[in-house]
């Protein structure tokens, strides 16, 4: 609620404003003559002190009916549940949000009731310790608070009432010092109608005071005391809505065990709101980027369009010169490459056609060696044969001399095969060791 709206509500519930027109309309009616008469003109408008003492009346008058009228108009919703049935399962502080926003929804002429106030201050009271442990308590607190509220929303009433029978002193001793100065012994029976005018002030005021005074102090002991029942009724009101509602950590290792997962609730809690209010944050701040990147390219863009471009055909002129050499160079690069490759390739046909041609070589001298090798076998059955037949000759050692110049003709055969191949080569020995 804003200011504007506040000053009205403020002097709809003004004692000074409404006490005022009440005084107002009140002496209207007393000099248009509706109330004409000997007592109202003596006793409320025949001396200044009179009207102070009237208006003062009608403001203390003002406090104590709206008093009344605020406590008649709270006496009928005190019937109302104002935060519902009470659930099975108890209630933790993390649902004092919603009870508050339950409240939160109410008329706003019932936000001001003693019943809506004490229950909103003992929600509060349970979402800020995070328990229900200090309820009871912090109930009687309230109720303690109520009461102190009430006997100071009486102060003005009470100086009004101390005040008005000062003011009746205060007639008092000005319609006595008029009469002391009106008053000549020389000419005493002339001078006594004013002396008795001003003793007659004086004790008009005094008694107009006192008067007043005595229904004030009526009318403020009947207020108080039907106050005093109404927060009577609000604390037994309260009680019975917030009682039982609020699940309480009991003594023990269980009290323990709730005590730290409501910590552990507590501490999700927070995390989450810190979560979400810097994400909050992040949203804001990219918002405000983004805001400030529009405005300047909004505000720059054709310079920054002529720049972008300057800059970008300097990049492709440069990039087209790089672009050029680079080509030359691979092209260079790869005619090398290419004359490189051609030689290797001539000197690799070289090397291949000088290979075919030793290994054509070398394939005719493999065959000329097995051409050899037949002969040798075809020799050595033969000489197997002729040694056999003479085995048993007794011209022994002519044959040993044949079997010599056949070996001589067979390693002059031999000579020709190159290669590792090893050489036969036949020994001669005496007949004896032949035969044996």
């Amino acid at each position: 609620m804003n200011k504007l709206n506040k000053i009205p509500q403020f002097l709809s519930k003004s004692p000074i404003l409404w006490g005022a027109l009440a005084a107002a309309g009140f002496y209207s009616l007393v000099h248009a003559d509706l109330l004409a008469g000997e007592f109202v003109q003596r006793y409320f408008a025949s001396h200044p002190v009179e009207y102070a003492a009237t208006i003062m009346f009608f403001i203390a008058l003002a406090a104590l009916v709206l008093k009344v009228a605020d406590m008649v108009g709270q006496y009928p919703r005190l019937s109302e549940s104002l935060l519902g049935s009470l659930p099975k399962a108890r209630q933790g502080p993390v649902d004092c949000d919603a009870l508050i926003r339950r409240l939160d929804r109410l008329p706003r002429k019932q936000q001001n009731d003693h019943l809506v106030r004490r229950l909103r201050e003992a929600t509060e009271h349970v979402r800020r310790r995070g328990s229900a442990d200090t309820l009871d308590d912090h109930l009687k607190y309230l109720a303690d608070l109520d009461a102190e509220r009430q006997h100071g929303s009486f102060a003005l009433v009470r100086v009004i009432i101390w005040a008005i029978p000062i003011l009746g002193f205060l007639g008092t001793v000005i319609g006595i010092t008029l009469a002391i100065a009106n008053l000549a012994p020389e000419a005493l029976e002339t001078s006594l109608p004013e002396v008795t005018a001003g003793l007659g002030v004086a004790f008009d005021t005094t008694a107009l005071a006192l008067g007043l005074s005595i229904i004030l102090m009526f009318a403020q002991f009947l207020t108080d005391r039907a106050e005093t029942g109404l927060l009577g009724q609000v604390d037994r009101r309260a009680a019975d809505e917030l009682e039982g509602r609020f699940e309480q950590i009991p003594a023990g290792p269980e009290g323990q065990l709730v005590a730290i997962r409501r910590m552990a609730e507590t501490v999700l809690q927070t995390t989450e709101q810190l979560v979400h209010r810097q994400a909050d944050l992040w949203q804001a701040t990219m918002e405000a980027a983004g805001t400030r990147w529009t405005q300047l390219i909004e505000t720059s863009g054709e310079k920054l369009q002529a720049a972008m471009a300057g800059a970008l055909v300097q990049g492709l002129k440069a990039h087209a010169k790089e672009l050029a050499a680079a080509t030359q160079s691979i092209a260079a690069e790869n005619h090398r490459h290419g004359d490189q490759v051609r030689q290797a390739q001539s000197e690799q046909m070289k090397s291949l056609a000088s290979l075919q041609a030793a290994l054509v070589r070398q394939g005719e001298v493999l065959g000329r060696a097995v051409q050899a090798t037949g002969e040798v076998v075809r020799l050595e059955d033969g000489l197997n044969r002729n040694l056999a037949a003479l085995s048993g000759a007794r011209n022994f050692e002519q044959t040993v001399m044949s079997l010599a110049a056949v070996i001589h003709l067979l390693n002059a055969r031999l000579t020709e095969v190159p290669g590792d191949r090893p050489r036969v080569q036949l020994q001669t020995g005496s007949p004896d060791t032949q035969a044996a």
